[in-house]
């Protein structure tokens, strides 16, 4: 008797998760956009786009209906697929006045659709980081360290920072607070000219929890280009 008590409440329990995790609904947020620094005031010129959004029932399955979805206020594009999926998406549309930025975090709100309510999550996607120095198209000496300068990065975001000329890919040595640094002994040997700084940044997460039954898995990249000039 006393282990068919066990197995019933353990059973009970199961019923619970199971239905604890079918109420709940998980947003798969996938973002890559690259672009370059085209004045000293943040503004882009933006590459590349590719945002990618879906909600699904406990986190699986195919994407359900959310209604419009809206991030930061822009709506995004509602797609579906010959089996009903449905998936929003966000290209280069709406980036004319993109600008750098030091916030991370950005609304997603959905209307609610069919047996889905309307929602509001609050997710961390790489930004465009804030460069102060250099600015685009600056000369720099061959003969001398290059500091690269930017805000302060964001907690729990990957960031690097490398040149691209004619050519090896030479990496910054990351020096805290914002600064990565150049070697000058690095740049000598590169042809003068026109190059490029590329930083990137990327953040993740699994599973984070966003609000009441509700959860998301976000991923992002971004890739932002300086243009200077090699002396």
């Amino acid at each position: 008797m006393p282990a068919a008590t066990t197995g019933g409440a353990a059973g009970v329990g199961g019923a619970a998760r199971a239905a604890a995790d079918s109420a709940t609904v998980v947003v798969d947020v996938n973002l890559h956009r690259s672009a370059e620094l085209s004045d000293n005031r943040g503004a882009l010129r933006i590459y590349d786009q590719d945002l990618r959004v879906e909600y699904r029932r406990g986190g699986r399955g195919a994407g359900l209906d959310a209604g419009q979805v809206t991030l930061d206020g822009q709506p995004l594009r509602r797609a579906v697929s010959g089996k009903g999926a449905v998936s929003y998406r966000l290209g280069r549309e709406g980036t004319e006045n993109a600008q750098t930025r030091e916030d991370p975090w950005v609304s997603l709100a959905n209307a609610g659709g069919p047996g889905l309510a309307a929602t509001l999550a609050r997710v961390k996607l790489a930004p465009f980081p804030v460069v102060t120095q250099p600015t685009p198209g600056q000369g720099a000496l061959r003969t001398e360290d290059l500091t690269v300068v930017m805000l302060p990065p964001v907690a729990g975001m990957w960031y690097r920072v490398s040149l691209r000329g004619s050519g090896d890919q030479v990496l910054a040595t990351d020096v805290g607070q914002g600064r990565w640094v150049f070697p000058h002994a690095l740049l000598e040997p590169l042809s003068p000219g026109g190059v490029r700084i590329l930083i990137e940044v990327e953040t993740s997460c699994g599973d984070c929890e966003v609000g009441p039954h509700l959860r998301a898995n976000w991923s992002s990249r971004v890739e932002m280009e300086v243009p200077i000039t090699l002396l």
